[in-house]
């Protein structure tokens, strides 16, 4: 098996990133880590026409999931993760508007664990970016972390929603 350079650097360079998520506080070291992610991002999944919208999104993830779930199961996942989303849509935007930090932690901390087991690498990198913004009740960079993370959020919803389910029948 060869491990392609390039992605193994780019995995090293998201790992690092992220590590640094914890030590950055300020508004503005904030905002360029999110601009850090969305860029490693970029560079590590230039462009899918499965996935719009979402910089690194990883298919397998996602088919995976519904695979473990069955046939019988995977309809009401879609339906679910698609109403999951939206809530934290609906939390995320009303909560960086009012700056309710409580809702603001909840909705991030639901959308980490949401975007991970879905593929959605960067919009995960986002929500975690945003938890750490609202752990530190940073208005500055949460208002400047919310419009690219609902962009992600939209077009994940609009891939959950446009994801037929499996068939169920039994031959």
């Amino acid at each position: 098996m060869t491990v392609d350079p390039r992605k193994a650097a780019l995995d090293d360079l998201f790992r690092a990133v992220s590590a640094l998520a914890p030590h950055l506080h300020s508004a503005d070291d904030l905002a360029t880590l999110s601009r850090l992610r969305t860029e490693v991002a970029r560079l590590a999944s230039p462009g899918s026409p499965s996935s719009p919208g979402l910089h690194n999104f990883d298919p397998t993830r996602f088919q995976r999931l519904i695979d473990l779930t069955g046939p019988a199961l995977a309809g009401t996942l879609l339906l679910q993760l698609a109403d999951d989303l939206d809530r934290c849509r609906t939390l995320a935007l009303t909560g960086a508007e009012d700056l309710n930090w409580d809702a603001l932690r909840e909705s991030s901390h639901i959308l980490i664990s949401l975007a991970g087991s879905v593929g959605a690498l960067s919009l995960q990198a986002m929500a975690e970016t945003l938890n750490t913004a609202a752990h530190g009740q940073d208005a500055t960079g949460t208002r400047q972390l919310t419009p690219g993370l609902v962009a992600e959020l939209d077009a994940l919803i609009a891939l959950v929603r446009a994801t037929p389910a499996p068939d169920a029948r039994v031959e």
